[in-house]
């Protein structure tokens, strides 16, 4: 089984994982977007009736990873809580589960258009921030129309998935999509859906240089945008 790809951007060994996370080894860091923490209790609230098991879900894949790359920080790129109230509907397992986590890396939460307003920031680990450079990286929630050349930035905010037609069955993944100066990554969240790269959300953000890393359940493949 094949668990993450390599790949050589600007001077830095980038690993993709098939969980949607990367990894950067010279700076040993985890990256990862849209965990959207408690989105099946906000749901619940709406009055839709949804299993609210996707905090524990998320946090024990979110785990499972920190085991795997041992990084000193993790950098999450927003729509970390799916509404501003998120953290408030937290039972206290779930908080002191997600304070372990935060308080064995240096944690950095980028913020996104669902958690800019969060209430009860103060209940958990790691420092906030609208986005983050280091050096040559920059993190932010959503691309920005244009990005410097010196430099490559990483995003979320927009789900990416494919869909590859098979004997005349569709079957849906997620993906990253990289280009020469910009990585947008799939959502990490366990309940958490996407959007098609070949929509029209997509079509000012692919180019000749775009390709997609697709994750399968056993494999991780490169392909480039058809």
């Amino acid at each position: 089984m094949q668990n993450n790809l390599k790949k050589k951007i600007l001077n830095y060994d980038i690993y993709f994982d098939k969980t949607g996370v990367l990894f950067i080894e010279q700076t040993k860091t985890i990256v990862l977007a849209d965990l959207h923490f408690g989105k099946a209790k906000s749901l619940n609230l709406s009055g839709f009736q949804i299993p609210p098991y996707d905090i524990k879900e998320t946090l024990y894949k979110l785990k499972k990873v920190i085991e795997i790359y041992k990084p000193r920080r993790v950098i999450t790129l927003g729509d970390n809580f799916h509404d501003r109230f998120s953290i408030l509907n937290m039972n206290n397992q779930e908080i002191i589960e997600l304070n372990k986590i935060t308080e064995t890396v240096d944690f950095k939460w980028v913020t996104g258009n669902h958690d800019k307003k969060l209430f009860s920031k103060d209940k958990i680990g790691g420092k906030f921030f609208n986005s983050f450079q280091e050096n040559d990286l920059s993190f932010k929630h959503i691309k920005s129309k244009d990005n410097s050349k010196d430099s490559f930035e990483f995003s979320g905010h927009f789900h990416p998935k494919t869909i590859i037609k098979i004997n005349n069955s569709s079957y849906s993944y997620k993906c990253f999509v990289v280009s020469r100066d910009f990585c947008i990554l799939p959502s990490f969240g366990h309940f958490t859906g996407g959007i098609d790269v070949k929509s029209k959300v997509f079509s000012d953000i692919i180019d000749k240089n775009t390709f997609l890393i697709i994750l399968g359940k056993t494999k991780i493949a490169q392909q480039k945008v058809i």
